[in-house]
């Protein structure tokens, strides 16, 4: 929101469901000392296959594997790729760094090579995510130089268009999302359609331009009602209301509070429920400040619950300044120590285009 700015192998399925824990655990210690190069490929399978719904058990099944030493090159370059996609999903940065240093020493592999739109596109956002925008756009911009498939350049643009936003080149941000729209569009991706109007919607409304991101925003509601995508649905939801209530669009916010309130209230998300009650708050002020100090409490603890540094500085100017509400945003974290001279050294990129942090 803002922009969110937002088969199971017979291996692991069988043993799981059919073993006792405590004989699970021994076949994964002989795992890690005497597997073979088919139980390894049958464990990465299975490793990848939980990449989407359930990242944090791939990584679970690839730390199992703790000596590739004795494998061939593919399958240790297989496993560095598998863990950076799952460590992105969890955003464990750090977890992350072995894994690229580890995959540059590879860089003249042909099974390298082959992967370079997948591990150009988790070094350009390991690299945005540790601080350093401007390496990233160069990262991404090569994967989407090598990227074929309609799916991954869908991806990389929004990538792409992410970085643009945090570096406020809003002109170039909103060319890299009508560049994506016209890929979703050409395959029908109905949700991915909507997921860009919302952050075309977010763009605006950095640029106080209120009626066009009112207009992204409802595009973007209907999209994921229509496609019973509940997360987007509730993020675009927040949006609008968010909107109405800076503008005090009484019959509009009405209208839409109870649906929204509804599903959020029902999604595992502290940080939706946390925004929703500032814009609800806000808009019950009817435009004057909070006088009660255990509102005024309440208000600040939510505020340490909103899920990014970005809509905190959103509720902070908007809102939390009009119920004369004090909150605090931690300064700007600076960019994470890594090792960006090994990053540069990697073939395939013009790393000079990019601008010093």
């Amino acid at each position: 929101m803002f922009g969110l700015s937002h088969s199971s192998t017979h291996f692991n399925g069988y043993f799981l469901v059919a073993l006792k824990p405590i004989i699970i655990i021994s076949l994964l210690i002989s795992l890690t000392v005497n597997a073979s190069n088919g139980d390894i490929e049958r464990v990465l399978d299975e490793a990848e296959d939980y990449l989407v719904v359930k990242p944090s058990h791939s990584l679970t099944l690839l730390n199992n594997i703790s000596d590739l030493s004795s494998h061939s090159d593919t399958m240790i370059i297989r496993w560095h790729i598998l863990t950076l996609r799952a460590s992105v999903s969890m955003n464990q940065l750090s977890n992350m760094d072995d894994s690229i240093a580890k995959l540059i020493t590879y860089e003249q592999s042909s099974y390298f090579k082959s992967n370079l739109v997948t591990i150009f596109s988790a070094i350009g956002i390991w690299l945005r995510r540790s601080g350093y925008p401007h390496y990233a756009n160069t990262s991404l911009h090569c994967a989407l130089t090598f990227a074929k498939n309609p799916k991954h350049r869908l991806a990389l643009l929004n990538s792409k268009a992410l970085v643009a936003r945090d570096l406020k080149q809003y002109q170039h941000a909103q060319s890299l999302y009508n560049q994506a729209t016209l890929i979703a569009s050409k395959h029908n991706n109905q949700i991915k359609l909507a997921t860009i109007d919302n952050n075309l919607g977010a763009i605006a409304l950095d640029n106080q331009q209120y009626d066009l991101a009112e207009k992204y925003f409802k595009h973007a509601l209907t999209g994921h009602q229509n496609e019973d995508n509940r997360s987007g649905h509730i993020t675009a939801g927040l949006n609008l209301l968010f909107l109405y209530a800076l503008q005090d669009q009484t019959f509009n916010y009405q209208r839409l509070y109870d649906p929204i309130s509804s599903l959020t209230y029902a999604f595992p998300s502290k940080a939706k429920r946390a925004l929703l009650f500032w814009i609800h708050t806000t808009y019950s002020a009817n435009g004057g400040p909070v006088t009660d100090n255990r509102l005024k409490k309440r208000l600040i603890s939510e505020f340490e619950l909103l899920e990014s540094r970005r809509v905190k500085q959103l509720v902070k100017v908007y809102l939390a300044d009009k119920l004369n509400v004090e909150v605090r945003i931690a300064k700007k974290p600076q960019p994470r120590k890594i090792n960006l001279s090994i990053i540069t050294s990697m073939p395939f990129c013009n790393w000079k285009s990019a601008k010093p942090q």
